[in-house]
């Protein structure tokens, strides 16, 4: 039986960055839904075993400040390769690299060549992406660009799985599990004999050197998170309020304890920003923010955080133009940064004081880049 737990894939109209089937395209800034829907069964069932994943631990302020790209359905590649460019310029610590309807992310990432940015690949659709697959396009990135590589997995949705590639997608969670399990050891160059419920490999060796990829899991709701918390070296979460931010870092914490980790992964946050945003910008966020309003998974966190007659008018399957005209201000502050410069690095310092290490910004036009470069 599926659970909506994750946060089903509605219908309508994704923003950016869109990971899913996007079909409304908008001028930035705004916020895609990744379908986050998963399978009832446990994470720990089916005789998946749990690494030593020990991972430093980092003081809280000291993580990186990235850049995601190239995640739009209608997404141009040389503007994100621009984009990405950038970043690397200006600074930037990580440029994180999606993909949907346009290019493949791990040729963008070879695209850019040489750079001081780290390079994290995708969210990847873990059903479609092998571990195989995954461990040498993140190893022939690495080989080509001589950057530092990770790779992230996700769920994905149904319409990308099931009716672009043809895979199943019934237990979503243990394909993430166990992509993430043989990916570890494929990652790090070792040999790999791995028998899961619906991941197996065995024999591979790549001929290029290992890309030693930081391995990142995309998750939102309890099941994803109990994988991140147990297999990855971090967890990205897409979307979230301060509040639900510093609630999850607990979560993760008492995770990773229970499986025995000495230290629980990290924590990175997508977070849509824009410096000075006129009007029409303000109202292209908030648009972007509706499918979340109406997605069981997400919905929760807006109504704890106060909106809960937003939330209600957009699950009724009011229009777009009246969710957007009913929200106010506080509802696009509560998952966003906008404003000047200084109103934007104060919602950064409040993620990071909660337990964000990574901030990964999907900033709404290369301006704002520019005004918040480390």
């Amino acid at each position: 039986m599926q659970q909506e737990q994750e946060g089903a894939d509605p219908e309508g109209s994704l923003g950016v960055p869109d990971l899913t089937v996007g079909a409304r395209a908008v001028g930035g800034g705004g916020l895609g839904v990744p379908d986050l829907t998963v399978g009832a069964r446990a994470v720990g069932s089916g005789g998946l075993g749990v690494p030593d994943l020990t991972v430093g631990a980092r003081a809280v302020g000291s993580g990186g400040l990235g850049v995601l790209v190239g995640a739009r359905a209608d997404g141009d590649p040389v503007a994100a390769w621009e984009m990405a460019r950038l970043a690397d310029r200006l600074g930037y610590t990580e440029i994180m690299i999606g993909e949907a309807t346009g290019h493949d992310a791990f040729a963008l990432g070879t695209a850019l060549g040489e750079g001081t940015a780290k390079l994290c690949l995708g969210p990847l659709p873990a059903a479609v992406r092998d571990p195989v697959t995954t461990a040498r396009g993140a190893a022939t990135v690495t080989a080509l660009t001589g950057r530092a590589t990770g790779v992230a997995l996700a769920a994905s949705t149904s319409t990308v799985v099931e009716d672009w590639h043809g895979r199943s997608r019934s237990d979503a969670v243990t394909i993430v599990a166990e992509s993430a399990q043989a990916l570890r050891g494929l990652l790090a160059g070792e040999p790999v004999d791995y028998s899961g419920a619906l991941v197996r490999t065995k024999g591979f060796e790549g001929a290029l050197p290992p890309s030693h990829a930081e391995l990142s899991v995309l998750a939102f709701g309890a099941e994803l998170t109990e994988v991140a918390a147990a297999r990855a070296d971090r967890l990205i979460l897409p979307i979230g309020t301060v509040e639900h931010v510093s609630r999850l870092r607990a979560r993760v914490q008492a995770a990773s304890e229970r499986v025995g980790r000495a230290s629980a992964p990290k924590i990175a946050l997508w977070l849509p920003v824009a410096v000075e945003p006129d009007a029409e910008m303000r109202r292209t966020m908030l648009r972007d923010l509706v499918p979340y309003l109406r997605s069981a998974g997400f919905s929760g966190m807006f109504s704890e955080a106060g909106f809960g007659e937003v939330v209600r008018l957009a699950r009724s399957g009011a229009h777009v133009r009246s969710v957007v005209a009913a929200a106010p201000p506080e509802l696009l502050a509560s998952v966003t940064a906008v404003g000047d410069v200084a109103a934007v690095r104060a919602v950064l310092g409040e993620f990071r004081a909660v337990g964000v290490d990574d901030v990964i910004l999907v900033p709404d036009r290369p301006e704002t880049l520019e005004a918040l470069a480390p």
